[in-house]
């Protein structure tokens, strides 16, 4: 049979590379030609990819219109069947195309809507989202607002937008709060729930109107990035209850990334959506949540085998490779 030609976006992204060595490692990986981009030459996940393109930088206005007529051009050329986004600040300009690309070049975009991404990437409306919705949630406010407020010590001062603890900081005290409010953009005042060893990234699949699956993975930070994950099958069922009920809240479409903390009583509460393959999309394929290859074969027609968890911790190290 001719090979399915999938693009991916971003090659020298953690969450591109993830979502690479995902399909890469796949049962259908001999059936597939890899076709890569970013706006940098020689990244890792190029040499990764059967074949790779550099495109305008779409961050600079004058290149919009000539990155958009380039990704139809790629999509056309390449006769791409399904799109994977690696990039956080794409994924509203491909939520803007996405019904455009499908109709006119059948390509599946995988991307959630637009209004689910809003909630993702802004951090206060992720706490409004789960206080209307009646969800445990960390007491969250505008920095504006904190007058108003009865805010606990200590507390995290976030800025709304911002990925990979950038400008986060932990506040002990008004005096505290006060000088570093200035030195983050943007800035809310959230409540400090549990500790770092009660953090957890969680993953959901939700495709067709449900839930398909989800997985719990407490973790460990080094410079805002997961360097060891662990999976046990007796983790809380309050966090997959509360997961879940998030997921039929939302309805993202395909891969979903949960960031949350559970108190002393144990109960979850999260403080970051993130509507898209995350950097440990690869990790969690080892033990067995494969959502990459579910929704290879989901969009493809084929029938997706169903996930066999298996127990473990995965770290993440750094490899070389010559070229």
């Amino acid at each position: 049979m001719n090979k399915i030609n999938v693009l991916v976006t971003g090659t020298g992204s953690l969450i591109a590379q993830a979502v690479i060595k995902s399909i890469k490692a796949s049962q259908l990986k001999d059936k597939i030609k890899l076709i890569g981009y970013d706006y940098f030459p020689n990244t890792a996940g190029s040499f990764w990819c059967d074949k790779n393109y550099i495109l305008p930088d779409i961050l600079k206005p004058q290149y919009k219109e000539e990155w958009r007529k380039k990704i139809f051009e790629i999509i056309k050329n390449e006769n791409i069947s399904m799109l994977f986004i690696g990039l956080d600040f794409e994924l509203i300009l491909f939520a803007d195309l996405k019904e455009e690309i499908e109709k006119e070049t059948g390509c599946r975009v995988i991307v959630s809507d637009k209004n689910v991404l809003e909630i993702g990437n802004d951090k206060y409306l992720t706490a409004e989202f789960l206080r209307t919705n009646n969800l445990n949630y960390p007491k969250t406010c505008l920095i504006d607002d904190i007058e108003n407020k009865d805010i606990k010590y200590p507390c995290i001062l976030k800025p709304r937008a911002g990925a990979r603890s950038r400008g986060v900081f932990k506040i002990n005290s008004e005096k505290e709060l006060k000088n570093r409010a200035s030195s983050v953009n943007n800035a809310i005042v959230q409540e400090l729930i549990g500790t770092e060893d009660t953090e957890y990234t969680c993953g959901i699949l939700y495709m067709d109107g449900r839930l398909v699956n989800s997985i719990a993975l407490k973790r460990k930070l080094k410079e805002g990035n997961t360097f060891l994950a662990e999976y046990k099958k007796d983790y809380s069922p309050e966090i997959y209850y509360y997961i879940k009920s998030i997921a039929e809240k939302l309805k993202p479409f395909g891969s979903c990334n949960l960031q949350l903390r559970t108190d002393e009583e144990g109960k979850p509460f999260l403080f970051e959506i993130n509507p898209r393959f995350s950097g440990t999309t690869y990790i969690r394929s080892l033990f067995g949540y494969k959502e990459v290859e579910y929704i290879l074969y989901k969009i493809l027609g084929y029938e997706p085998e169903p996930f066999e968890l298996k127990e473990g911790t995965v770290y993440r190290y750094y490899e070389e490779k010559l070229v």
